[in-house]
């Protein structure tokens, strides 16, 4: 008991003596630096951080990880490889050899030269056929006699047949060209007439309607049929399914026929003058060549070459004039002087004298024609105007029979029926 009480007493001095000889307060031992930096490593991986670990400052930089090295150029190698392979396997698959029976003209050279050249091939022959028309046949084939016309006249529709202008106001607006109804009419009893249009058909072919209601133009082609070389839209006449040798083309344009200039007949192009005459000026050379019947057009229009064709054929009609009255008159010398002698051998009286020479055969055939064509066009425009209020008077009537709402027909548009007018109730006679 005693041995307890000293060595407790022992304990409680040292412990004061300590407490005399230290100046400062010892403070309880916290964690190291390194534990606290583990700590926060620690806490910024699972998210739950609310600052930044700091890493100790030193002179090196840290070593990347494993996964994290540069891979800049295993993406480069990836994709040159696939390109390379891309290009290698539609090289050689667009330059197989030809499977349609033609002969392999690279059979000998280098195989890869060979693919190239043949896929070369392959592509200008699908660059070749999107610039080629739709169709390899632009016409049918030509009407049997006696309903077939000679010649194939193929006319241009924009600044040629009408003028369009387009403004905000408005939109677009179409003028048609003086003399449009009777260039077309008097020239469908001579020509196979085609109105031949770079516009897309869905542009052009209601205007194209309102135009010509009558179809004196038989046949109709859009940019469709047209051929696109060099960035412009050419209309290739040897499509037609026609002989170019009876084919003649008007154009405002004179690109749009330069694969067959020889056919062609340059106008000017008419931008709305409400006084133009360039139409109807074109008619008696027109004529003209479709009662002479040439056998060939193409030596007939390059002599117009350079020359503005109705004043030089005006010229040239009046100097056939002259020469047609100059060899009347000699005609008419000879006849004299052998009437002369017969009067005076049978002691007969001369016959009275002729006033004139007479007509040419162009002007007895063009006198004919326009006489028959002034009396059969007046019938016919009244026929197909009574027609046309017929038919406005049919779609007028089926209109009223049509005894439905709108929220009718919308219901039955939306069930998938046929919009189709409801029978006519019957009267209370008939029941």
């Amino acid at each position: 008991m005693f041995s307890r009480t000293a060595l407790r007493l022992q304990k409680t001095a040292s412990a004061a003596l300590k407490r005399t000889y230290t100046s400062t307060p010892e403070k309880p031992a916290g964690p190291s630096s390194a534990h606290k930096l583990a700590e926060e490593a620690l806490a910024q991986k699972i998210g739950t951080t609310k600052g930044k670990a700091t890493l100790p400052k030193s002179d090196k930089k840290p070593l990347k990880a494993k996964g994290e090295k540069d891979n800049k150029y295993k993406e480069i190698a990836l994709a040159t490889g696939a390109i390379t392979g891309l290009g290698l396997g539609t090289l050689f698959y667009f330059g197989r050899p030809f499977e349609d029976g033609r002969e392999d003209k690279y059979v000998e050279d280098n195989p890869l030269c060979a693919a190239y050249s043949r896929c070369r091939d392959r592509f200008n022959e699908f660059q070749q056929g999107m610039s080629d028309p739709m169709w390899d046949k632009l016409l049918p084939e030509p009407l049997p006699e006696p309903y077939r016309r000679a010649y194939t006249l193929v006319i241009n529709l924009d600044e040629t047949l009408v003028y369009s202008t387009w403004d905000k106001e408005h939109g677009w607006r179409h003028a048609k060209r003086p003399g449009v109804d009777y260039f077309l009419s008097y020239l469908s009893q001579f020509y196979e007439i085609v109105i031949f249009t770079s516009q897309p058909s869905l542009n052009a072919l209601p205007l194209l309607d309102k135009l010509d209601p009558y179809q004196y133009a038989m046949y109709r082609l859009y940019r469709e049929a047209t051929r696109y070389v060099d960035g412009k839209y050419v209309k290739d006449l040897s499509h037609l399914n026609r002989d170019l040798s009876k084919v003649i083309i008007m154009d405002s344009n004179p690109e749009s026929f330069s694969l067959q200039p020889e056919n062609g007949i340059a106008l000017k192009p008419w931008k709305g003058e409400v006084k133009d005459q360039g139409l109807l000026e074109y008619i008696p050379f027109l004529e003209a060549v479709a009662l002479t019947t040439p056998e060939d057009i193409r030596p007939v229009l390059k002599s117009f070459e350079g020359e503005y064709i109705p004043i030089e054929w005006a010229k040239r009609e009046q100097e056939m004039n002259r020469m047609h009255r100059l060899q009347w008159e000699e005609e008419q010398k000879s006849k004299k002087t052998k009437r002369n002698l017969g009067s005076i051998l049978g002691g007969g009286s001369s016959p009275a004298e002729v006033e004139g020479p007479p007509p040419t055969y162009l002007e007895q055939m063009r006198k004919h024609v326009r006489e028959t064509f002034a009396s059969e066009f007046e019938q016919q425009k009244k026929t197909q105007e009574e027609a046309m209020a017929q038919d406005m008077e049919r779609q007028m009537e089926m209109m009223k029979e049509m005894k439905m709402s709108v929220w009718d027909l919308m219901t039955q548009a939306a069930s998938g029926q046929p919009l189709a007018p409801p029978p006519p109730q019957s009267s209370p006679e008939q029941q």
